[in-house]
């Protein structure tokens, strides 16, 4: 997998840098959110928590997946404007809790009552 940054804008405002990038990943089918958000973190020597992915899209017919995020300066200031969508969707855990609900809502065999 490799990241390709195409602009980076720094707000002042809102304390964070704004990105987009293309992530291309041949032969592979398109990386996790997660695994793009280590990426990230690691591009722009950051702490995860900070990195923030808002979109990732599949560019059609090619192996190549285009890509929003903001890098904020301090955890506290994401949190309070990053949207709790954004948030959720962005935490590490979110995976394993997915997995569990969908075993949890399988409803059960019933069995016949004489």
């Amino acid at each position: 997998m490799e990241l390709t940054k195409t602009s980076e804008k720094y707000n002042s405002l809102l304390k964070r840098k704004e990105l987009t990038f293309i992530v291309n990943h041949p032969s592979q089918a398109a990386p996790p959110l997660f695994e793009v958000k280590k990426t990230l973190a690691a591009t722009f020597n950051t702490q995860e928590e900070t990195v923030y992915i808002k979109k990732l899209s599949s560019i059609t017919g090619t192996n190549q997946t285009r890509g929003e995020a903001e890098i904020y300066d301090n955890l506290e200031r994401a949190k309070q404007l990053v949207p709790k969508h954004i948030q959720t969707r962005n935490l590490p855990t979110r995976r394993k809790e997915k997995k569990g609900t969908a075993a949890a809502t399988q409803k059960k065999p019933q069995t016949k009552s004489a």
